[in-house]
């Protein structure tokens, strides 16, 4: 320390300061970092069986029966959103305040109302999905909506328990039961399903996706219990559900919009130009999903820190998470994009003799997949700070984009022309909540990662 401090109270406590601030933010890094790895290699790992896993499905449903399982299952993600009831993400902000400042009460009931309401979302959600499935068809083969209805209980508890379990620092558990011990499962019943006499159908493929996931439910819910349970023994406080659902269905229409977005290039093109193109799509999508993959990892773990940071109007804390997320995420975004476009055809002939010819739309789709590599963790900065509505207003734009773009291209350019209005749709939320979270939060979230401003008063 230069003698003119020492000499300097004021610039010496003004150090002071400035040391204990870098100290806290090289520890964020360290969390953020470390967290991450171990978050990327379990999503590496579950990556790499939900690809042994879909090829699996390809190789013994055919061309046409994957389109059918992936457009049956497409619908069942979208209505796992509304099943999920918008508390994937308010655990993200009311567990880690209710963690941090020791409330057991209001925790164990935020826990029972978002575990109830998820139970009884998702059976209605399911029947109806099973009724009005079976009835329209919807481009998929007999049965398979019923079948697929199965998918939403054990698809939204885990969705739910998940980030609960990651805001208590359990990284491995938040992720090891969803990514990787499910796909693992769903290899295992269907290698035994290949060795039975008996050929595969999409709705037995489908039985075998929900089995699976409830096996892995069941071993979550245990590990769940054996955490919380004793975090939880003071009796359970439900003054706050109107806070509760006030945030979670604003972020309940937000998340739907969001896996809208994210299906509907395989719901419309199972419906507009057949199983095929939609089997393309998705085997493309799969591939080109590993782009923001590291982004993913770290949004993981840097939501709660966002969450925490914001509740104590840390805005050090903000830009340095958001900063580190988005370049970091970058990075390994144009890694990927450059295996990708190399080794892309050869992945995709995994799949069969006819997906290497959806190269083009990998291509297509990394130039999304890198726009929101850039754009950083916005998404984030915007639901766990109290904007929930302009994002919603966001994600409607891109929405409404993405469907017009899909019905104008998909007649005429099948799968590529579901590339291009994804990618669009991708770009134009991305950069949009870019530059509101900019203005209004003051934050630069992207891997340029500008000097934070001074916020603007919203109306």
């Amino acid at each position: 320390m230069h003698l003119s401090v020492l000499q300097n109270p004021q610039l010496a406590g003004d150090a002071m300061r400035s040391w204990r601030t870098r100290g806290a933010l090289d520890e964020i890094s360290r969390d953020v970092l470390g967290g991450s790895f171990l978050s990327m290699a379990l999503r590496i790992g579950g990556l790499a069986l939900s690809y042994l896993a879909n090829i699996f499905l390809s190789r013994l449903l055919g061309i046409h029966g994957y389109g059918q399982y992936v457009v049956a299952l497409g619908w069942t993600v979208v209505l796992v959103l509304p099943a999920r009831a918008g508390f994937e993400n308010s655990a993200l902000r009311y567990v880690t305040i209710h963690l941090e400042h020791g409330e057991a009460g209001p925790l164990r009931g935020f826990i029972r109302v978002a575990v109830g309401t998820v139970v009884v979302l998702s059976v209605l959600m399911g029947i109806g999905m099973a009724l009005f499935g079976q009835a329209a068809q919807l481009g998929t083969a007999h049965w398979a909506m019923p079948a697929a209805a199965l998918l939403i209980l054990p698809l939204a508890l885990l969705g739910v328990l998940s980030p609960m379990m990651r805001t208590a620092r359990r990284i491995f558990a938040s992720q090891f039961y969803d990514q990787i011990l499910r796909p693992f499962l769903l290899i295992l019943l269907l290698g035994i399903a290949a060795l039975s006499a008996s050929s595969l159908t999409a709705p037995m493929a489908l039985l075998l996706s929900a089995l699976a996931a409830f096996l892995a439910l069941a071993a979550l819910g245990i590990h769940f219990r054996r955490v919380f349970v004793p975090a939880t023994d003071q009796k359970a406080d439900y003054s706050s559900w109107r806070r509760w659902f006030a945030l979670s269905l604003p972020l309940l229409v937000i998340g739907t919009t969001q896996e809208l977005m994210n299906q509907m290039e395989v719901l419309l093109l199972g419906a507009l130009a057949g199983a095929k193109e939609a089997a393309l799509f998705a085997a493309a999508w799969r591939l080109a999903s590993l782009t923001p993959f590291a982004l993913s990892a770290l949004t993981a773990i840097g939501g709660p820190l966002i969450a925490s940071a914001y509740h104590r109007n840390a805005r050090d804390e903000l830009n340095h998470v958001a900063k580190l997320v988005a370049r970091v995420g970058l990075a390994f975004a144009v890694a990927a994009s450059i295996v990708l476009l190399v080794a892309g055809k050869w992945l995709l002939g995994l799949f069969g003799p006819e997906f290497p010819s959806a190269y083009g739309v990998v291509a297509l789709l990394l130039v999304g997949g890198l726009v929101n590599a850039f754009t950083g963790i916005v998404g984030y900065l915007m639901v766990l700070t109290g904007r929930e509505r302009p994002a919603l207003a966001i994600f409607g734009g891109s929405l409404v984009l993405s469907i017009g773009l899909n019905l104008l291209l998909i007649p005429g350019f099948g799968a590529m022309g579901a590339a291009v209005a994804s990618s669009s749709a991708t770009a134009m939320w991305n950069l949009a909540m870019l530059v509101y979270v900019r203005r209004v939060i003051g934050i630069d979230a992207s891997a340029v990662s500008l000097k934070p401003r001074s916020p603007v008063t919203e109306r």
